[in-house]
């Protein structure tokens, strides 16, 4: 026969796990139609809303905390292409690609960093700022895909063309985004 202590602890644990789902609901903004709204202003509504709708942790709605989330997708696109440009990079032995792919690895990392910086800086609320690191953080992106057009003979890689163009896409949304901050 259970204790006598036993019997309330496992009620108290039962009820804890039963309301903790309805406390956080409660907690969370009811997001999904703000979020939509800020994101029908972009080029990309739906790569907007993903991204935004990917951090569950977000606590507002609040346009600098959703600029926030899009620069940060836009960094990992940015990070995650630069590591594929590097293995990539070691791995062939073509002067023309290698040189490409080069260019890619230092462009995309520098963007990376640069949207590292424009993240703190939105922390710091230095918003002009952090649209400058942004525009140039964008550069890097650019300086990638123009290191492929300028060697008509190599082919883009497609996971690493898609890195690209989820970052290009990404600043696009949050170029609207920077405007849409009270200034």
């Amino acid at each position: 026969m259970p204790s006598s202590r036993f019997l309330p602890m496992c009620f108290l644990f039962s009820f804890f796990l039963v309301s903790l789902p309805l406390l956080i609901s409660c907690i969370r903004p009811a997001d999904v139609p703000e979020v939509e709204k800020e994101c029908a202003k972009t080029p990309h509504p739906d790569m907007c809303i993903r991204c935004i709708k990917s951090d569950t942790s977000r606590g507002t709605n609040d346009i600098s905390e959703l600029t926030y989330e899009i620069l940060f997708c836009m960094m990992s696109e940015a990070t995650h292409g630069h590591e594929f440009a590097d293995v990539l990079a070691q791995q062939t032995t073509e002067p023309y690609l290698l040189r490409a792919l080069k260019t890619c690895n230092v462009s995309l990392f520098s963007a990376s960093n640069d949207l590292t910086d424009s993240l703190m800086r939105m922390e710091g609320e230095d918003y002009g700022k952090a649209e400058s690191d942004l525009v140039s953080a964008d550069k890097g992106v650019a300086r990638c895909l123009e290191a492929f057009v300028k060697q008509p003979i190599v082919t883009f890689p497609p996971q690493l063309f898609s890195h690209v163009d989820l970052a290009a896409r990404y600043y696009d949304v949050a170029h609207v985004f920077f405007g849409l901050i009270p200034g």
